[in-house]
């Protein structure tokens, strides 16, 4: 039996699922939770954490309603903060960051940037997000579960305060022929009140050169930037 779990989750799944402004990327395909999934281990490799080359963080964003904060680098473009209902989205990134759901006109000529996107929902009611949870309780780190159109793999188990979760990579197995998706996120949830915190990174507007693999090139631009979201992951605070 397929279960709806969403691989390009929670940059455009789980962002603000009833109230998403049209002209938005179309989220990826699911992951499947049938049992025929392959168990793999390491494809592609998992990066572990490390605080080694960590950047100076000196700009900072609270917003007292959610009570929510994070700090992020001074040179970074945002934040971009989009509120609807119960749910918090914002986003900053080493290229220009613009108004969510109002794509530009013309298109960064900025290669191989990377953005944040920070996500709280509280007493979250949509359910789509707890396939991919349970699916990264049953893996080890460094193991992944995959099917013909989607890979996960699990990178560590992570708690911050009243929060617990993972963190993992989402991407695509090498039979999918779909456009190219790679990123890393930290999935948090509150079991006592249903909270629900995502924290997302991606790179973006990614310059592949001929006969490249495309996600090499990908994973060096999230490795490039590795000590940045775990600095911003390690600055959050939430009440």
């Amino acid at each position: 039996m397929k279960k709806t779990l969403a691989v390009f989750l929670l940059l455009s799944i789980l962002i603000i699922s009833a109230c998403t402004p049209q002209g938005t990327a179309t989220p990826m395909p699911p992951i499947s939770t049938d049992p025929a999934a392959t168990v793999t281990t390491q494809t592609p490799s998992a990066v572990t954490p490390t605080a080694a080359d960590a950047p100076s963080i000196l700009n900072s964003y609270s917003n007292s309603t959610f009570g929510l904060g994070f700090q992020y680098p001074s040179n970074w473009f945002g934040p971009d903060e989009y509120i609807s209902g119960q749910t918090l989205r914002v986003e900053v990134g080493s290229d220009i960051i613009y108004p969510y759901g109002n794509p530009p006109e013309t298109p960064s000529d900025v290669k191989n940037s990377y953005n944040v996107v920070i996500q709280f929902t509280k007493n979250n009611q949509n359910l789509f997000w707890n396939d991919t949870y349970q699916s990264l309780q049953s893996l080890k780190d460094g193991e992944s579960v995959s099917d013909t159109r989607s890979l996960i793999i699990r990178v560590r188990q992570l708690d911050l305060g009243r929060f617990s979760g993972f963190e993992y990579i989402f991407t695509l197995p090498t039979t999918a022929q779909t456009e190219h998706v790679y990123g890393r996120e930290v999935m948090l949830f509150d079991q006592q009140t249903n909270d629900l915190l995502t924290i997302m990174g991606q790179p973006n507007n990614v310059e592949v050169s001929m006969g490249a693999d495309w996600r090499e090139v990908f994973r060096n631009i999230d490795e490039a930037n590795l000590s940045i979201f775990h600095e911003i992951v390690a600055s959050l605070t939430i009440n």
